[in-house]
């Protein structure tokens, strides 16, 4: 069981819950208490931990990239040889030095 999972299932602190009612369809809200009922477990609690399992899935998934393997294997090129410093690049660097302040 992940970090967050545990949390979900655990009371939370009262500082930090908010609440939200969402409203369902009457089908779906039926399934809902058939499934949390499976799992010996409130409506709420089966619909916290469930929403908050998705909502980590998808942060996750929407977080990384997605390469295909061709672009994989470019990267990888680019990173074991960039490319050589030119003019263009030079200058590059010195306009954007002359707007960064590097504190210590």
């Amino acid at each position: 069981m992940t970090t967050s999972m545990k949390s979900a299932t655990r009371p939370p602190d009262r500082k930090s819950v908010v609440r939200i009612n969402p409203r369902f369809p009457a089908a779906t809200a039926k399934r809902l208490k058939d499934a949390s009922a499976v799992r010996g477990q409130s409506v709420a609690a089966f619909i916290l931990e469930t929403v908050s399992r998705e909502a980590e899935r998808i942060l996750a998934e929407e977080t990384h990239w997605r390469l295909s393997v061709e672009e994989s294997s470019r990267i990888q090129r680019l990173l074991a040889k960039p490319p050589s410093i030119n003019a263009a690049s030079k200058k590059a660097a010195k306009d954007l030095a002359a707007h960064v302040r590097i504190r210590s």
